[in-house]
Formats: structure tokens, C-alpha cells, sequence
């Protein structure tokens, strides 16, 4: 309940968390986000129907820098989002500490891409990338070099293509990886984890396994 003293609309204009998923509208040019006086430190934007021109207008407003929480799963980043994604986070790299892309259509040369400017996320605690159709050596370059972010508490990577990881499109609730080698690809990256000493991390493939911090307690 709002106070009677308090004003709702200016209590909106300076609110610090957004959640705008799967709306039909231009998320972006939604009255909230247009009209807000406070920068936002937690958006959420899970399929909606933000366009690459939106989120390039994101990565230039003075939201960027604040956010601490973005969530962009949902959205085919072969569809002109790789280069105002990279902006957006280059100018939310110094406050950003969780980021989900999954279901984003990520590919291998998509992550090695994105890899240079995931890494300047220094403050990063959470990435989540379910659901992308990833290989192993670019997950295994991704782990080696993500280590070297001290705050790194839990990644979320999608079912190997070389253990029957699909499409996102493809994607079955009740699909069945090929057990042998998903065990076989874990065993590597905790041997991984192990010789960098970083066993603290969190590295799984299952998204029920481990709750997500909310931003505010990271």
C-alpha cells in the first residue's frame, strides 16, 4: 500500500526495478521506461517484443551505467542485437552483477564475440546462458578466461551441441542429453575449476539446481 502522503506517479518515476517481459508493446518506449527520473539498476526484458533499435537506445540512456540486474532471454541475437548488446554491456560493465542470455540463440561465434566484453563485467556474479546451441571448446575458453572475475559466483551454461544440445526452438521438456558425454564435459570443467583454484564457482547446467540471488543481496 502507498502512503497517502506519498505521490504514486512520482514514486514510479523513481522506482530502481523494472520488469516489462513478454509485453506486445515496444518495451523500451513504454511509459515507465520513457518517463523515469531515476536511473534503473534491475530491468527485465524476457521475451518480449524489444527490437535491436531499442536496445541500442537502452545502451545510449542513462540506465546503462546503473544496471545491476538485465535479463535479455528470449531474443535472437542473430537478428542484429550482437553489436547493441556488446555497447550495452561495455557501458553497464562497471556496475553489472547478474546477466541472463538464455535462450538467446547464441552460437559459438556469437560467444567468442561477446567474450571480450563479458570479461570487462568486473563486478559480475551471476550469467546465466541456458539453452544456446554452444560446443565445447568455446565453453571451455569462456570458463578459462571468465575465472580471472574475482566476484564470480554462478554460471549457468546449456547442454553441449556435442551432447544432443538443441535450438532453443528445439528444445523438448522432456529431452534427454547423451548422459556418457554430458558426464564426461563435467568432469572437464570441474577439472578445470579445480587447477585454477576457483572450486567456489558454480558452473552447472541445470538451472533448478542452485536459486539465483536477488541482485539486491549480491
Amino acid at each position: 500500500m502507498i502512503p497517502s502522503f506519498q505521490n504514486p506517479r512520482i514514486l514510479l518515476l523513481e522506482l530502481l526495478e523494472l520488469s516489462l517481459s513478454s509485453i506486445p508493446q515496444s518495451p523500451l518506449l513504454f511509459p515507465p521506461v520513457s518517463e523515469l527520473q531515476t536511473p534503473l539498476e534491475s530491468l527485465e526484458l524476457r521475451y518480449s517484443s524489444l527490437d535491436p533499435a531499442e536496445l541500442d537506445f537502452l545502451s545510449r540512456s542513462f540506465h546503462a551505467p546503473a544496471l545491476k540486474r538485465l535479463d535479455l532471454s528470449g531474443h535472437n541475437i542473430s537478428r542484429g542485437f550482437l553489436e547493441p548488446l556488446q555497447l550495452l554491456l561495455e557501458k553497464a560493465s562497471a556496475s553489472l552483477l547478474y546477466l541472463d542470455l538464455s535462450e538467446c540463440h547464441i552460437d559459438d561465434s556469437h560467444l567468442s564475440v561477446l567474450l571480450p566484453t563479458l570479461l570487462r563485467c568486473s563486478r559480475l556474479r551471476i550469467l546465466r546462458l541456458c539453452y544456446n546451441p554452444l560446443s565445447m571448446a568455446p565453453l571451455k575458453d569462456l570458463l578459462q578466461k571468465i575465472l580471472e572475475l574475482p566476484n564470480l559466483h554462478q554460471i549457468f551454461y546449456p547442454i553441449l551441441k556435442e551432447c544432443g544440445g538443441l535450438e532453443p526452438s528445439d528444445f523438448r521438456i522432456n529431452f534427454v542429453p547423451d548422459e556418457e558425454r554430458l558426464a564426461a564435459a563435467k568432469a572437464e570443467f570441474s577439472q578445470i575449476l579445480v587447477n585454477s583454484g576457483r572450486t567456489d564457482l558454480i558452473w552447472t547446467h541445470d538451472r533448478k539446481d542452485h536459486k539465483a540471488m536477488d541482485y539486491f543481496s549480491l
